[in-house]
């Protein structure tokens, strides 16, 4: 198979790689915060995405666990309410999901949201025919972090990390490819900050989805992690 050495399998975050969710979840989080009587602070909640949400609720606003819980239950409603009319899918990923499906690739989610919501996103989306299997967060706060969410992918779908790539927005994305020994590409399109994702150090970055696809495949992109001195040494 040609493009990047010996990956067969390819992990895809969620949200920010897949699809700019931003107005559909900070609709969900500031409709929790008012209904709990919680001020936000000035914070920007468009840098929250992507966190796991007991973390935004406890850390970011301070609320205890229980209050926290009670945050994420009601966020979790209004969420389902709202049935993905503030999401829309990034250009380019039916496509190249479906050319990669083609190719012969298998294609897996590794999300912080909890298993059955992110399943049901890529099904309102029309994207979860692309898939061979779903990872994402647990639905109380026991597995929540992307090592871990990366690990239950890997263990659940019997994957050998050696021929598998993460693909994801957040230097969390990348960390938790690094901590399982798999390979990464890190999105600039998404929601993570580019100073975020240039200390994080991804093996490869993409502008755009089509750019995920040419560095799978092994058509040629500017890649500038590559021109930085790729030390995995992945491309062909």
């Amino acid at each position: 198979m040609p493009g990047l050495r010996f990956v067969d399998n390819v992990l895809f975050d969620l949200d920010g790689t897949l699809v700019d969710s931003s107005r559909t979840i900070v609709d969900a989080i500031e409709h929790a915060l008012n209904t709990l009587d919680v001020a936000p602070g000035g914070v920007q909640v468009e840098r929250l995405i992507g966190q796991p949400l007991y973390d935004i609720f406890m850390k970011t606003y301070g609320l205890p666990r229980e209050r926290a819980l009670q945050a994420i239950d009601v966020y979790r409603e209004h969420y389902d309410r709202l049935n993905q009319s503030g999401t829309r899918v990034y250009d380019g990923v039916r496509e190249g999901l479906a050319g990669l499906r083609a190719e012969g690739y298998g294609l897996y989610i590794a999300t912080v949201k909890p298993t059955p919501i992110a399943d049901k996103v890529l099904l309102d989306l029309g994207l979860r025919k692309h898939f061979n299997g779903v990872a994402g967060a647990s639905m109380g706060p026991e597995r929540r972090d992307k090592q871990r969410i990366i690990a239950w992918a890997l263990n659940k779908f019997d994957l050998d990390p050696n021929t598998s790539l993460m693909v994801g927005d957040r230097d969390q994305d990348v960390e938790g490819a690094r901590g399982n020994g798999l390979a990464s590409v890190a999105v600039h399109y998404g929601f993570g900050q580019a100073e975020e994702l240039r200390r994080a150090q991804p093996d490869h970055t993409a502008d755009c989805f089509q750019d995920v696809v040419r560095l799978v495949l092994g058509e040629p992109v500017e890649d500038k992690a590559v021109e930085a001195g790729n030390h995995r040494g992945l491309i062909e």
